[in-house]
């Protein structure tokens, strides 16, 4: 029994489906084992089966159907329970017929394997039958033994995801997943490019929503799951263009996951080919056409001008990306138009692409690459749209680009240049270039960790013609798209504490400009030159938050050395009079992380480690670590910088460092 599906989950229509190219047994109902198999055939393609079985007893004798292709010659696939070497085969049984004798035909009838019955095993081992024989039609017949594709799938088995595993050859379903025909595809596509085409995938998660992903990742995911509904496409089956993950459950939405429409989905609006969407949205506007049997039937998108076979697109997998670095869109798209193949449709392919914001094509503003050649812009911050990628002979295949753009600068004018909206990875470094067009004045590549986008503040040194250069950040592509905007811009309090850039030492933080109050951090907050003024009153370059215990005595710090018998605390270790140290402690590193914000890291050693127990004073005991050989401490988030750092040991050492 199959379970039809459309993008609302299951619909309720349960048809009767034949059990194709599966292995038929006759079984002995009295023996075990293989003794008990007296012969074996496989069903045709119409699930009837027919086996002459040579023997002269009366028996009891049943048939049973196995989810494995051992009886059929060109076919190697099954499903089993586990990916194991215990794992078995699913198998359904006809009733038996007892005291059957050896010259007497039987007809076992018709047997229905219903839903949570085994249906589901049947169903999967029918989909990758479909796969293998769409296959087939690109490498001139199914694969061979050495091709083997398990299916590993479970009612319990306890899986909640679905894989492909590269080193066992096999699909790893969840649970739920027997009647998910498309993610089974899905996943077989993923077998097909492991052992036929080319991948420079990392792996990792993904989902349909995320617009970001890295684009291998995304191409090889948006290819499987073309090519997983091309397999229905092949096959003229209903409603090809939707992909549907359900939870297994009864008809209707409450069994859907998640679905997704591969010919103009409008669910998850990614733009760019850093979206597996729009990669599998691109693939399938190639392959598809009127006749489709899509939910559109008779139609097709009207930016999609193109109805092409398959063929095109395995060939430019097959035949053009072998040995290739970095494997992405930005691959097939050249390869579809280089020699051998040169496949061409430029302005079609453009059409299609452009539709999901893929731009592989020249901006209006080409060619710019050089000084000479450098737009004009306007400088009043509205939005200049550009794409990275270059093709003067308008060939398709695109070639590494950069764009330059004028700068009428007047002296002392500030300018603000960013870039903004990138697409298809067009990850930025943007420059500022002196009047020769050639020296860089001020860059920028990312505007944050998080950003790849580019942000220059800058003020011109002089009246002059200067330059904005664009260019594409060393990535794992070259293509892409952005926007460029320029403006005029006065003075500017970035960090909104009512200082312009004129006076605040630090924009980027609220708590540091003149007048702020000074703490004793290793910071200038007031903005007056000087760090941590007025926490060192006696001048002898220890501050009391870097460890003087004594601010008033210029003769007591912690790098003073220890006076005996005068009831003081010389050296800050806290320690009255202590003897000398019988170890040596040597701080190693003592850093302050501003990024981190404001994280204190010091590491320290002493020759009596690690009997003896460190202490940074004023913070906390350190911890030995035996894999670095180094005590170490962490301070909590939001720690002041403490300029210089002081470590005792309980061996009477100590040493003082002061703070990165």
């Amino acid at each position: 029994v199959d379970r039809e599906f459309d993008q609302t989950g299951f619909t309720g229509t349960e048809p009767f489906l034949p059990v194709r190219l599966a292995d038929i047994e006759i079984v002995d109902a009295a023996l075990n084992g293989r003794k008990a198999i007296l012969a074996t055939g496989a069903t045709d393609q119409d699930g009837a089966y027919s086996i002459v079985v040579r023997d002269r007893k009366t028996r009891d004798v049943y048939v049973r159907v196995v989810t494995s292709s051992e009886s059929t010659p060109d076919l190697f696939i099954d499903v089993r329970d586990s990916n194991t070497n215990q794992h078995k085969k699913y198998a359904v049984a006809t009733n038996t017929i007892t005291g059957h004798a050896s010259g007497m035909d039987i007809n076992f009838g018709t047997a229905t394997i219903g839903i949570g019955q085994g249906g589901e095993a049947f169903n999967l081992y029918d989909q990758v039958l479909r796969g293998m024989d769409y296959l087939a039609t690109f490498i001139d017949g199914r694969p061979g033994s050495d091709e083997a594709l398990a299916v590993v799938w479970g009612i319990n088995n306890g899986v909640g995801g679905s894989s492909y595993s590269i080193g066992s050859t096999a699909i790893l379903l969840r649970d739920t997943a027997g009647y998910d025909d498309t993610v089974v595809l899905h996943e077989m596509g993923h077998h097909v490019v492991w052992q036929y085409l080319a991948s420079s995938s990392p792996g990792g998660a993904h989902t349909f929503s995320w617009c970001d992903l890295d684009l291998r990742l995304a191409f090889q995911e948006g290819w499987v799951t073309y090519w997983g509904n091309s397999v229905l496409r092949y096959h003229d089956l209903p409603r090809s263009n939707i992909y549907v993950r359900s939870n297994g459950g009864a008809a209707g939405p409450g069994s859907l996951v998640r679905w997704a429409d591969l010919e103009d989905d409008q669910q998850y609006l990614c733009s760019g080919s850093t979206s597996e969407v729009n990669v599998f949205t691109v693939l399938w506007d190639i392959a598809d056409g009127p006749t489709t049997t899509d939910t559109t039937p008779g139609m097709d998108d009207l930016h999609d001008l193109l109805d092409l076979p398959d063929e095109e697109l395995w060939e430019v997998m097959a035949t053009q990306m072998g040995g290739k670095f970095n494997i992405s869109l930005e691959t097939f798209w050249d390869e579809w138009f280089n020699p051998p193949l040169q496949n061409g449709f430029r302005s079609e392919l453009i059409a299609i692409a452009d539709h999901v914001l893929i731009e592989y094509h020249e901006d209006e503003l080409e060619a710019n690459d050089t000084a000479t050649e450098a737009s004009f812009v306007p400088l009043d911050g509205s939005l200049v749209h550009n794409t990275f990628f270059s093709d003067p002979e308008l060939d398709g295949e695109g070639a590494a680009d950069s764009d330059l753009f004028l700068l009428q600068a007047t002296s002392g004018q500030q300018y603000v240049a960013e870039t903004m909206n990138l697409l298809s990875d067009g990850n930025t470094i943007l420059q500022i270039l002196d009047s020769d067009g050639v020296t860089p004045l001020a860059t920028n590549d990312d505007r944050s960790a998080s950003d790849p986008s580019s942000l220059v503040i800058w003020v011109a040194p002089r009246s002059d013609t200067f330059y904005v250069r664009v260019t594409h950040a060393t990535d794992v592509g070259i293509y892409g798209s952005y926007d460029l905007r320029i403006a005029v811009a006065g003075p500017v309090d970035n960090d909104g504490d009512g200082f312009d850039t004129t006076t605040d030492c630090n924009d980027a933080d609220s708590d540091i400009h003149p007048g702020a109050i000074e703490t004793c951090d290793g910071v200038d907050q007031d903005c007056d030159g000087m760090v941590d003024n007025g926490f060192d009153v006696d001048g002898d370059g220890y501050t009391t938050c870097g460890g003087d215990c004594d601010d008033d005595d210029a003769d007591v710090n912690p790098g003073m050395a220890e006076v005996p018998d005068n009831d003081i605390d010389d050296n800050c270790d806290g320690t009255i009079d202590e003897v000398a140290p019988s170890d040596t402690v040597t701080i190693t590193q003592a850093t302050w992380k501003k990024k981190k914000r404001g994280q204190l890291i010091v590491e320290a050693n002493s020759d009596q480690e690690p009997d003896v127990t460190l202490t940074v004073v004023g913070f906390d005991v350190m911890i030995w670590n035996p894999d670095t050989g180094k005590y170490t401490y962490t301070s909590p988030a939001r720690t002041p910088n403490p300029g210089s750092v002081t470590v005792t040991s309980s061996g009477g050492g100590s040493d003082t460092a002061p703070v990165e």
